[in-house]
């Protein structure tokens, strides 16, 4: 008999949010960014195998690309023998449409020869309020003073001013 109760209660909260609507109706950001890694300024050892971050993010591959702002955060060598790593990163907006927004971001990466990767997007905030998705990348510039990656981002989000109303 109890079992009855909880089913009634169940198709009634799933009615009610059906006919409620959607509270958190979800937008999407399709877009291609660059981060610049320069080994000498972006970065800082701050122990064996671990670095601190601040790359700066660019609208274009070349030198005369708008910064949009900067990915802070952690990378660790996680596997030296196959040269990964294991990044942890705020994707920091502070110029463009999407300024004073972030995105939360982590995966691994490798060496420019090791081919392309992924990254998860695992929240945001600002514009990107509850953001999720994948950035697919790939290192298509490297030398011993910096590397580029083209990062193509596909991410859903609801803005924070549907969440707050």
């Amino acid at each position: 008999m109890a079992s009855y109760y909880y089913a009634v209660v169940v198709l009634s909260m799933i009615a009610f949010c059906i006919s409620a609507g959607h509270a958190l109706d979800c937008k999407k950001l399709q877009t291609t960014l660059y981060i610049k890694q320069s080994y000498s300024q972006d970065q800082r050892a701050v122990a064996n195998d671990t670095v601190i971050i601040n790359w700066v993010i660019k609208d274009g591959p070349g030198a005369d690309a708008n910064s949009t702002g900067h990915a802070e955060g952690l990378t660790i060598h996680a596997n030296p023998s196959k040269n990964s790593w294991v990044t942890l990163m705020d994707m920091v907006f502070e110029g463009g449409s999407l300024a004073g927004s972030t995105l939360k971001v982590m995966g691994l990466h490798a060496g420019m020869n090791d081919g392309p990767g992924q990254w998860s997007v695992i929240g945001g905030t600002g514009e990107l309020t509850m953001a999720r998705g994948i950035m697919n990348y790939k290192i298509i510039k490297q030398d011993t003073n910096m590397r580029t990656f083209e990062i193509k981002t596909a991410v859903y989000y609801t803005n924070s001013e549907d969440i707050m109303a």
